[in-house]
């Protein structure tokens, strides 16, 4: 992925620069660069690559100074998979992908005010998620706000004799259902303003709130 080797790059700039600065902080030691007297250097720099690669991870800087024209091309830029359905919303685009070992992600992807699309990271990625009988309820919010989508799963695999038939809530969501040949199917729906008055029903029955 474009995203990690990036991140490896300027990781390694960042550990090379601060190798660099501490040997010859030194005028002794500058033209010795392999001696063990700069074990104290050498640790530095990894310790500088490490730090880099987990924060350039986490913090997608590439929301700040760029964006990208289309959902898809922010999705492939720092993810890997097949993108198998791609709605967009006035805030975001919801992706559902395939891995490549028959296993479905979801996703969201930011928008920005002047059309351009973000990148999803575990920085800005916020998940709850509770069980109800046979069923996972995953809330997946758009960054920055209390705008979610609520998806409901059966959680067990290869038995979907349980799976729900019947999903609506207190705010008259449209809820998809996704079917996908030997998958277990899911539904999902987009909420605004998620609050604590909100109501899922799942097969008639309460699973959230109420």
């Amino acid at each position: 992925m474009l995203y990690s080797t990036i991140r490896i790059i300027l990781a390694l700039a960042g550990a090379a620069v601060a190798f660099v600065m501490r040997i010859y902080s030194d005028e002794e030691k500058k033209y010795h660069i392999r001696s063990s007297d700069n074990r104290g250097a050498w640790l530095g720099a990894v310790i500088t690559f490490a730090a880099s690669v987990i924060i350039l991870h986490l913090i997608p800087v590439e929301n700040v100074i760029m964006g990208f024209s289309k959902p898809e091309d922010a999705f492939h830029y720092n993810n890997t998979g097949e993108i198998l359905e791609i709605d967009e919303y006035p805030d975001c685009a919801f992706v559902i992908a395939s891995t490549g070992d028959e296993k479905i992600t979801t996703h969201v992807l930011p928008a920005r005010k002047d059309g351009k699309w973000q990148l999803e990271t575990l920085y800005n990625r916020r998940r709850e998620v509770s069980t109800y009988n046979y069923c996972i309820i995953e809330r997946l919010y758009v960054p920055g706000t209390n705008n979610c989508f609520v998806i409901i799963s059966h959680n067990t695999e290869g038995n979907i004799s349980d799976v729900p038939t019947g999903v609506f809530d207190s705010r008259n969501t449209q809820f998809n259902a996704v079917e996908y040949p030997d998958r277990v199917p899911f539904y999902y729906g987009y909420v605004e303003e998620m609050s604590d008055d909100y109501i899922l029903h799942i097969d008639g029955n309460v699973a959230i709130g109420g």
